[in-house]
């Protein structure tokens, strides 16, 4: 079998799948709608939104060198990657919430503040997420005021300052609710498309004429229509049969009279 005769068959077989996706496609996007709303629905009922504030700051290497040498970069980028770890340290997380009066465990404290490096810079990010807008505020604040004198205790020879402070917003940070509803719809389509090509696939009969041709390669001698016709086409259509030939309803009632 050559690549033609391949590539023939496998258009022969996909063109059904495609048509009875193209004559679903009203219910494909139904089904996209509605799981998309109950995923909307679920969303908004079961998960509750947290909110984010953060707050910049630069991480400075004191022993630096007149003349920048490899050494001092990579030592910078280290010294990041340490602050990193460090600004999450129990020590430091509790001090800042026990500063405003927050009684918070130091798990919960280490599950809502994260940090991060900025663009392989010596500027680091540190974030706050919480359910309520007020108390991530005030937690990045406590943070970023107490995380430099604590750092420079800690990480001795280098400095913590401030870039950007925190400021409060009220904008729900997560859940993205047309991120979900997208993800619904997306699933609920999903599932359509493959019940239609399931059923497509596993259904062996014969719906026209092409159809028995295309899976037996024999040629058709005759087409008997149906005889569940209405009133004004009965009398009209032709019986096939033989190899072909065909006799209209009138000449078979002759036929039986001379019998």
């Amino acid at each position: 079998m050559d690549n033609n005769e391949r590539n023939k068959e496998i258009e022969i077989d996909l063109m059904p799948i495609f048509r009875a996706i193209w004559s679903k496609l009203w219910l494909i996007v139904l089904v996209g709608v509605l799981v998309a709303g109950m995923a909307f629905a679920a969303t908004k009922l079961f998960i509750k939104p947290t909110y984010r504030c953060s707050f910049t700051a630069y991480v400075n290497n004191q022993h630096k060198s007149e003349n920048l040498t490899y050494q001092d970069i990579n030592a910078g980028k280290q010294l990041v990657d340490t602050y990193v770890n460090v600004i999450r340290s129990n020590k430091i997380l509790t001090a800042a919430a026990e500063s405003v009066g927050l009684d918070i465990p130091v798990g919960t404290l280490k599950k809502i503040v994260t940090a991060s490096v900025q663009d392989e810079t010596e500027v680091i990010a540190i974030y706050v997420e919480h359910q309520d807008p007020q108390t991530a505020y005030i937690l990045a604040n406590a943070i970023a005021n107490t995380a430099p004198t604590y750092m420079s205790e800690i990480v001795v020879g280098s400095s913590m300052k401030i870039i950007d402070y925190p400021m409060y917003s009220d904008a729900r940070y997560k859940p993205n609710y047309v991120k979900f509803s997208l993800i619904g719809f997306l699933l609920g389509a999903v599932l359509v498309v493959i019940k239609v090509i399931v059923s497509t696939l596993t259904d062996d009969k014969a719906k026209s004429v092409q159809d028995i041709e295309d899976r037996f390669s024999l040629p058709i001698l005759g087409v008997i229509p149906d005889v569940l016709q209405s009133s004004d086409e009965k009398g009209k259509g032709y019986y096939a049969y033989g190899y072909g030939e065909r006799s209209s309803s009138k000449d078979e009632g002759k036929r039986g009279e001379k019998r």
